[in-house]
């Protein structure tokens, strides 16, 4: 405890050069706060957004669809989907579950034909958003509907719509197609024969992919099982109240698949999003770099005020040795100042990261959208325990490992060189 005592009074003696190492470690802890809280921002966007336009948290697909499903879609629909969607949405988790069934074809105007491919949706299970819905853009922007699908204009599907379309948006510019326009969708059905159906556009949507805004559009189910010939679906999508129960929903499903011998397969959002999990690593790994960079630079800063305090207090050390204080115990005290520094440091960095944090969420940042994506969204970065808890600790930590050489250089003095050390 008397070390510990001396070791606080010793940081204090040279206070400009204390504040300036302190500053520093100070800096470097609410630097990782922020970005480790913008990125974690940023992947919740991403996945929310993902999940709400197109995924869903869980899909069901008859078994063999996710490996030959793409040549041959038609020879992989559920039939009997109904009974399937009543044994999963009685899961407490489950918000909803909706059919799709998916195509591809050509759409025409009179004047135009251009591919497309198309989404037979329940309207009523699949949710969409429009900016009208608040009078705030900055606070639609924060809230949870920036990841479904909003209107650009007219409005969107609702359960008793029949032969009515929506567009995206990309799809809606290149066919300068408006509400009440005629379109004709031409396709196979799933016997192979060609069958062709005019529709209405109602209006047109944009997701958070701008790729799928560009080709895709959406219909009723009734239709476009009319229009394919089919009573089946292709997929249900399964969406829960909470992205993290995704790993417990998906495993109870797998239980009961196998229990009750269906011919069914299942697939999570993360399988499916190859651009948010690759998006995730490069940023961890940026995150992790930055980490690094700012730990060497504490360490250095840190090293530089210890080192300077061995030189400085050289008479003093052998002194104190001289006074019957072993060298480990001469080497224990310069420890004790540098883990010091690292925890008031840290716990004041801590502090400061939280606040700044909690100010820069209050008040949100616009962003641009992504690359390949058409939202512009509201940065409001989170506090996160775990982020916070470790930088703590790694200020600490750096402390430490900072005194180690100038603690060591201290107690290997010797105490006649250093009494007359002036």
């Amino acid at each position: 405890m008397m070390t510990l005592k001396i070791a606080l009074r010793n940081i204090f003696r040279h206070k400009a050069r204390s504040v300036i190492t302190l500053s520093t470690i100070v800096f470097g802890c609410v630097a990782l706060i922020f970005i480790g809280g913008y990125f974690q921002d940023i992947f919740w966007k991403m996945r929310e957004g993902f999940i709400e336009s197109l995924s869903g948290h869980i899909q069901i697909y008859r078994r063999g669809f996710n490996e030959h499903g793409r040549i041959e879609a038609y020879r992989y629909l559920i039939d009997n989907y109904q009974e399937i969607k009543e044994l999963v949405s009685d899961f407490p988790e489950v918000e909803y579950v909706s059919a799709r069934l998916q195509f591809q074809g050509l759409m025409s105007t009179g004047s135009n034909t251009i591919s497309f491919i198309g989404q037979g949706i329940e309207p009523q299970n699949e949710r969409q958003a429009t900016i009208e819905e608040t009078q705030d853009l900055r606070q639609f922007m924060k809230s949870k509907n920036l990841g479904l699908p909003v209107t650009v204009f007219g409005t969107s599907l609702v359960g008793d719509d029949d032969y009515q379309v929506v567009l995206g948006r990309g799809l809606a510019e290149t066919m300068r197609a408006q509400v009440d326009h005629r379109v004709t969708l031409l396709t196979s059905t799933v016997h192979g024969a060609t069958n062709a159906l005019d529709l209405n556009v109602k209006g047109a949507f944009r997701t958070t992919q701008k790729d799928f805004d560009d080709i895709s559009l959406r219909l009723p189910l009734q239709t476009a099982q009319s229009l394919l010939d089919t009573q089946a679906v292709q997929v249900l999508v399964v969406k829960l109240h909470q992205t993290e129960d995704t790993d417990k929903v998906f495993k109870s499903l797998q239980v009961i698949i196998r229990d009750k011998k269906l011919n069914l397969e299942l697939r999570r959002w993360e399988d499916m999003a190859d651009f948010y999990n690759k998006t995730a690593e490069l940023f961890n790994m940026f995150y992790l770099v930055m980490r690094i960079v700012i730990g060497i630079v504490v360490v250095l800063g840190i090293f530089n005020t210890m080192n300077m305090s061995v030189m400085e207090r050289i008479s003093e050390i052998g002194t104190i040795m001289a006074l019957g204080i072993r060298r480990r115990g001469v080497m224990k005290l310069f420890l004790f100042e540098g883990l010091l520094l690292g925890c008031i440091g840290g716990a004041i960095g801590v502090l400061m990261g939280i606040i700044i944090v909690s100010l820069v969420a209050a008040i949100g940042i616009v962003m641009p959208p992504p690359p390949g994506t058409t939202f512009s969204w509201l940065s409001t970065p989170v506090i996160v325990p775990s982020i916070v808890i470790s930088t703590f600790f790694l200020s600490v930590f750096v402390g430490g490992v900072s005194a180690l050489v100038p603690a060591y250089k201290a107690s290997r003095l010797e105490i006649t060189e250093a009494l007359r050390y002036r």
